[in-house]
């Protein structure tokens, strides 16, 4: 019993380090203004394998409990150019213990940090509806009340004739095995993050050539010219990121 209390004791105290990491993570994300869009939704609805389709992430996929337990974070380029971190949750299930959602928390939480949610379900299931209601009833003890969420319709592969009044709010019909849908669901994350990106020309000296490939990272050159002045780019960026290079900003738009 002694033994079993320590172990107890150093597993918690090791939660406690983790979680300050992750926080330090999230503040540094925030600070660097990267977007961040969590998927969240019940065990197997195919969150993994959209995860994959989306990024090429590699994450494990099967038909199991809880086959995916910590978070798996990887970089999404959307249509417009804006770079998103995505992120995969471990899956829920109704009557968790409560002590399973404890331990499962700390990865759920990243909900909370997310820009936008990904409430992904299996619309192929007869209980479609009830793990939507999990889904947002956690979300809601998690303090996620007013953040942007978009359903996921997954498996629309295997029921092609899914009925109009499952499209609830802002709902995508997709099938991650098929690729079915998924430009359209990259356009509704686009449309619910936070219009936080700028048109400007800058003109970059020479020297600072390495501004440009940092312009990419943050969003779109649209053209890039070489004058006798320096590098006369036309971009869409992140304004959090603009703010660090204002001083070879020439016009915005």
């Amino acid at each position: 019993k002694r033994h079993i209390r320590r172990r107890i004791q150093y597993l918690n105290e090791n939660l406690v380090k983790i979680e300050k990491r992750r926080q330090a993570m999230h503040r540094r994300r925030q600070k660097n203004g990267a977007y961040a869009v969590a998927i969240v939704g019940y065990t197997n609805v195919g969150k993994s394998t959209l995860t994959n389709r989306l990024t090429d992430a590699g994450v494990l996929e099967e038909n199991k409990l809880f086959a995916t337990l910590d978070p798996t974070a990887r970089k999404l380029t959307l249509p417009d150019g804006n770079q998103v971190m995505l992120i995969d949750t471990v899956g829920l299930v109704r009557r968790l213990p409560h002590q399973l959602v404890d331990a499962f928390r700390s990865t759920l939480e990243e909900a909370l940090w997310a820009d936008v949610i990904l409430n992904v379900c299996d619309a192929s299931s007869e209980e479609c509806s009830e793990h939507v209601k999990v889904t947002n009833d956690l979300l809601s003890s998690l303090g996620c009340d007013g953040k942007p969420v978009i359903n996921v319709l997954n498996k629309c592969d295997l029921l092609p004739d899914l009925l109009d009044f499952l499209l609830v709010g802002r709902s995508v019909r997709i099938s991650a095995k098929t690729g079915y849908g998924i430009e359209s669901l990259l356009d509704e994350i686009s449309k619910a993050l936070p219009h936080t990106t700028a048109q400007v020309k800058l003109l970059i000296p020479f020297s600072k050539a390495k501004i440009v490939n940092e312009i990419r990272q943050y969003g779109t050159v649209e053209s890039e010219i070489y004058t006798d002045e320096g590098i006369e780019v036309c971009a869409a960026a992140q304004t959090s990121y603009l703010e660090t290079v204002k001083e070879y900003i020439v016009s915005t738009e």
